[in-house]
């Protein structure tokens, strides 16, 4: 059995889905499933983004690659840099010093972030 008919497998198993399940989702009609569990063939480009898509793995971890499994979703992670850029430069050295913390560090550090919140002089309101 090819790597292929392996992982399509794998992510049914995990996403606990039926062939019918996955011939829903993707489009891809129950003889070019069966023949891609088999191995018999190989899935063309188009339907292994249609069984990822449908499965919710990574197009390349599907296709044999050495890669999380997980989707990327670039929504998110594109969110995530346009909020990142509109971070103050003394916000950006603030999680750096921060993300150099180890976890008891990082407690303690909120904690007194915390207290600074409830002091007048330390808020925005103040400005």
């Amino acid at each position: 059995m090819n790597i292929i008919a392996t992982r399509i497998k794998k992510a049914m198993d995990i996403r606990n889905m039926r062939q019918v399940d996955v011939i829903e989702k993707s489009g891809i009609n129950k003889g070019s499933l069966s023949s891609y569990l088999s191995g018999k063939y190989i899935p063309k480009q188009s339907n292994i983004i249609r069984l990822a898509s449908a499965l919710n793995v990574a197009e390349a971890w599907l296709s044999g690659q050495d890669v999380p499994m997980e989707r990327i979703d670039y929504s998110s992670a594109l969110e995530v840099h346009e909020s990142f850029d509109s971070l103050s430069e003394m916000d950006i050295k603030l999680l750096d010093y921060f993300s150099r913390l180890n976890e008891t560090g990082k407690a303690e550090a909120l904690k007194r972030i915390c207290e600074l919140t409830y002091l007048y002089s330390y808020t925005e309101s103040n400005s």
